[in-house]
């Protein structure tokens, strides 16, 4: 696997899956801007790239529940800036507050979920777009669910999201084609991090795999991944 051409912004970039994927990625030699609300988080994840003497990530503290069109304006010119151009965005933020009647859901929880979980998605896809299209072989990966699962009670902000994101994935890779931009809708399946464990209180942490498992498997995509097959598809399907 050789990442060495590929420019990549991965958000959520502090959490189990982002920060797995962003050393995988800096490993194999791409250059990456790491996005979290997290700013701590975010100093662990550059500390673990340049302990094993990788180049420094860049890293873009920003709280994604309260962005617009300018603040994304201003990390693409960011990302332009410092590394020329984009190859991928791999949207992996993501906010759960755990599983809750849906007659209970707090409104401004509701709104922030959405927001992070849905329009700020959408918006930073939409205003990357012109950089992704200008790579010669660009990836634009969004993190889902298993769909039919998350879409059942008391799922409720979280199961909405994730069902409205895998309908936006869907338009974005039937609209992009015929460009050079490869849409992907990916459930990474069961992970060992504290998002999962706010959901299935019950399990046992030590028997799921680590996120690292999932996030090499993301990273071969992000390298080589093949154009056919569904848009959405399960990590556990990926040999």
């Amino acid at each position: 696997m050789d990442l060495s051409r590929k420019r990549i912004l991965i958000t959520g970039a502090a959490g189990g899956l982002g920060g797995a994927l962003a050393l995988i990625c800096a490993r194999h030699g791409a250059q990456l801007i790491l996005l979290d609300k997290d700013r701590e988080g975010l100093g662990r994840v550059s500390d673990r790239i340049t302990g094993q003497d990788l180049p420094a990530p860049g890293l873009y503290p920003l709280d994604l529940a309260g962005v617009g069109v300018a603040e994304f304006e201003e990390l693409t010119d960011v990302v332009e800036q410092q590394m020329g151009g984009l190859d991928a965005l791999v949207h992996c933020a993501v906010e759960f507050d755990g599983l809750h009647p849906i007659d209970q859901v707090e409104p401004a929880e509701w709104l922030r979920s959405m927001q992070v979980n849905v329009n700020a998605p959408w918006l930073l896809s939409r205003i990357c777009l012109p950089l992704l299209k200008q790579s010669p072989d660009a990836r634009l990966f969004f993190m889902l669910e298993n769909i039919e699962r998350v879409s059942g009670a008391y799922w409720g902000v979280y199961g909405t999201g994730k069902t409205a994101l895998a309908g936006l994935v869907r338009q974005f890779e039937q609209e992009l084609s015929d460009t050079r931009v490869l849409v992907r809708g990916i459930d990474p399946g069961p992970m060992r991090t504290g998002l999962r464990a706010k959901a299935y209180h019950a399990e046992n942490p030590l028997e799921l795999p680590e996120p690292a498992v999932a996030a090499g498997k993301i990273a071969q995509m992000l390298g080589a991944g093949p154009r056919g097959g569904d848009v959405l598809f399960s990590l556990g399907d990926w040999p």
